[in-house]
């Protein structure tokens, strides 16, 4: 904060008008598995991005060296930046509005004192269940990464904020070989706790979806109701909404969803909302990469479509107050609208009762190429890699290698005939298990 009060006041010398620090310390250790741990990693990075206003003229300068001497550079180049830079005639001024929302579960304590010990012991464990499977099943690939970070904000209004937070998340994959038959497993998990972490179940799930699947083939080319498991919708619903829910993509002309509010974009029983509150959640935090409080926001309520997700400068370009959504992917870059944890409500049915009421269909364990997706259009691409027929209610025959394709909106509208109880996230998104009526496959002719 001393370095952030130096930049601050240097930059007001200079006749900046604003000034805004956002400062982040991180150490990241990162864990590479196969068959045995092969590197562990730990990297600590400090870093300082400036944001400076000269009127209406502004310039971003970072630096990963905190000294008096690099942060009174920094501040020279940013005003120079500035001073060249043309004018933005929809800019009207930083946030003002500090605060810390009650927002809860954001930091794990434990990781403090979290040792490599404790680390390769679970590492280990699971590399173990992995191989002991099954004879035909090995693993292949892991990789573990925890990260604790420390933010702090500050800018010219003498504002300033604070925050401690905490991730952890693993991926592994395993393979399974008979004759000539192969296939793989693949499982992850996000969350803010080590604790959290089931390294056990999450090696269970990888060796049996690898042996399960040796067999797996396409079916026949057509149309039939698809379920999909909660993660994998959960994906997929970062990819469509996370762009055109924000406010930058609407008023730069990239958004679909431009001049929708207070429309019906989805069926009544459609509920999705942003919340930065979420106890636990990948981007829960008490304020946004601003300052500004986070806060839940209904983004569509029994299928009318709200709001969109604002930070500072997007909210006053269209008169409104910020969502609490300014987003840093790293300290360097500039604070964009994004989701914090975008949120498919659940219904009432759990997945085994889903797939008991579905004469016929395939439900969706695994997808690749759904990030391939176009959400200005909709339309929805992927390629099934684990997959099951579902006949009479049941799980049958494993298949893999079919490509499903729809328009996301339409199936928002018209098209989600059942939505689960069982929330869990691939990353910031959210979602249960979800029924569609119907979906076009491309399989085997």
């Amino acid at each position: 904060m001393e370095l952030a009060e130096l930049a601050i006041k240097r930059a007001l010398q200079m006749s900046a008008t604003e000034v805004e620090t956002y400062t982040e310390k991180t150490k990241t250790t990162r864990v590479e598995f196969a068959e045995e741990i092969e590197s562990i990693k730990t990297v600590e990075s400090l870093g300082m991005s400036l944001r400076i206003a000269l009127g209406k003229k502004i310039a971003t300068y970072s630096t990963s060296v905190l000294g008096e001497k690099e942060i009174n550079e920094a501040v020279e180049k940013a005003v120079k930046i500035a001073r060249v830079a043309p004018e933005d005639a929809s800019w009207k001024h930083l946030n003002r509005k500090f605060g810390k929302a009650s927002a809860e579960g954001y930091q794990d304590h434990r990781l403090e004192s979290l040792e490599y010990g404790e680390i390769t012991e679970k590492l280990v464990s699971a590399i173990n269940r992995m191989r002991d499977y099954d004879k035909r099943v090995k693993p292949t690939r892991g990789i573990l990464t925890i990260s604790a970070s420390d933010i702090s904000i500050a800018n010219s209004y003498n504002e300033t904020c604070e925050r401690k937070e905490t991730n952890v998340e693993v991926w592994m994959r395993t393979k399974a070989k008979d004759a000539d038959m192969e296939s793989t497993g693949n499982e992850h998990q996000e969350t803010r706790f080590w604790r959290e972490i089931n390294f056990e179940n999450l090696a269970d799930r990888a060796a049996e979806k690898a042996l399960k699947f040796l067999k797996a083939k396409p079916v026949p080319s057509g149309k039939m109701p698809i379920i999909f498991r909660n993660q994998i919708f959960a994906s997929i619903l970062g990819v469509i909404l996370s762009g055109p829910v924000n406010a930058d993509w609407v008023q730069k002309g990239r958004s679909p969803l431009a001049n929708k509010l207070g429309t019906r974009i989805a069926s009544e029983n459609i509920n999705i909302f942003d919340d930065g509150l979420m106890r636990g959640g990948w981007q829960t935090k008490p304020f946004d990469d601003e300052g500004h409080p986070t806060q839940t926001t209904s983004i569509v309520d029994d299928g009318i479509f709200r709001n969109y997700l604002y930070d500072t400068y997007t909210a006053l370009k269209d008169s409104v107050e910020s969502t609490g959504n300014a987003q840093r992917p790293y300290y360097w870059t500039n604070p964009q609208p994004s989701p914090s944890n975008l949120v498919l409500k659940t219904g009432e049915a759990s997945p085994e009762e889903i797939i008991r009421e579905t004469k016929r269909g395939v439900y969706i364990e695994e997808t690749i190429g759904d990030w391939l997706s176009n959400p200005v259009s909709g339309n929805l691409n992927a390629t099934i890699t684990h997959g099951y027929l579902v006949k009479n209610g049941e799980l049958s025959e494993p298949v893999k290698g079919i490509v499903i394709s729809g328009n996301f909106y339409e199936l928002l509208k018209d098209g989600i005939e059942v939505i689960g109880n069982d929330l869990r996230n691939s990353a910031q998104y959210y979602s249960p298990a979800v029924k569609l009526t119907q979906m076009t496959i491309a399989g085997k002719e």
